[in-house]
């Protein structure tokens, strides 16, 4: 088993139900993803730290004004939104946001989970965007206290920090 540098997200019952739409591209992605955050985390100055809902839920904001808001229900609210490619996911929407959580005993394999209660990664999905759905990946990072957007080759993709208000 490998060792992880965080905490994976972890489930209340200790089971993990995972969303009943996988995608095969989705899945390969997170898998290699996974890999790329576990060799990244120590190589930067950013390192992924857990939070639980409770620290997660609530307002997040950058110095640029793109916000973000967290429900306990798992709604998230955004205005000036965007991905780590500088796609900009609208003017900011309504949507889901769930914890990652590790897969398998390498963890190797990351997936998003409606169950999760705690972790250092976020998925966040808005509608619209050019295929249907925008999804941005957020790390937890700053001992909990910032948030970036995360992609393949970072921890922290963008220089923009979200902080809680």
């Amino acid at each position: 088993m490998v060792s992880l540098p965080y905490e994976t997200a972890r489930c209340r019952e200790g089971k993990i139900k995972v969303e009943s739409v996988r995608k095969r591209f989705a899945i390969s992605s997170m898998s290699l993803m996974s890999s790329v955050l576990l060799f990244c985390a120590g190589c930067g100055s950013e390192t992924l730290h857990p939070i639980d809902r409770s620290e997660l839920v609530g307002s997040w904001k950058t110095s640029e004004g793109d916000s973000i808001r967290f429900l306990a229900d798992r709604e998230v609210r955004t205005s000036g939104f965007s991905d780590s490619g500088e796609e900009s996911c609208g003017d900011g929407g309504v949507g889901r946001w769930s914890f990652y959580v590790v897969m398998d005993d390498r963890g190797e394999s990351l997936e998003t989970s409606p169950e999760a209660f705690e972790g250092s990664l976020i998925s966040v999905r808005l509608p619209g965007g050019a295929e249907g759905e925008c999804q941005v990946d957020l790390s937890v990072i700053d001992e909990g206290r910032s948030l970036c957007v995360a992609d393949l080759d970072n921890v922290c993709a963008t220089r923009e920090r979200f902080t809680r208000q």
